[in-house]
């Protein structure tokens, strides 16, 4: 009796995993599965139209304040860092000298700010900008730009003046 419960007990385990190798086939072969998870992306822009808009003056430290927009859903899994910055270059004495680039003799590194784009950020993120007491007045372009990380990047530019009411 012991040796027929053995063949029975060997007999059930191999219907078994027959049973299971067969399932695992039918969802390998185009039965419908579990649907990709889906990841939302966050990016920063810059910046508030009060910090543009206001005179930078001399000597003070600037707040530059990142808005964070939704960007785009993924698959793709990995958390990517985004490393946001922005340099302000000038004095120009007007703004079609701006426009033209030529000759800026001093550039303010403002700090970076790096985010995961799979986490909004809880409060918009802030470049902080020291600006040296003998800073020239002027226009300055302020250059902003975010680093991907995977050897891409996007930037714009705005114009900012300094010194001057």
């Amino acid at each position: 009796m012991r040796a027929h419960n053995q063949h029975a007990m060997g007999r059930t385990l191999r219907w078994g995993l027959a049973f299971l190798v067969g399932g695992l086939l039918a969802n390998a072969c185009g039965v419908p599965g579990v649907s990709p998870v889906t990841y939302t992306q966050y990016q920063l822009t810059c910046c508030t139209r009060a910090d543009i808009d206001q005179a930078w003056e001399p000597g003070a430290t600037v707040e530059l304040h990142w808005i964070v927009r939704t960007s785009t859903t993924t698959t793709v899994n990995p958390t990517h860092k985004a490393a946001n910055s922005a340099v302000l270059l000038g004095p120009y004495s007007d703004v079609l000298t701006l426009k033209k680039a030529a000759g800026a003799t001093n550039a303010v590194q403002g700090s970076v700010v790096t985010i995961d784009d799979r986490v909004a950020p809880t409060t918009p993120p802030v470049s902080y900008f020291f600006l040296a007491p003998d800073l020239p007045a002027g226009y300055y372009k302020l250059n902003f730009k975010t680093n991907f990380g995977d050897g891409s990047s996007a930037g714009g530019s705005s114009i900012v003046r300094v010194g001057m009411q």
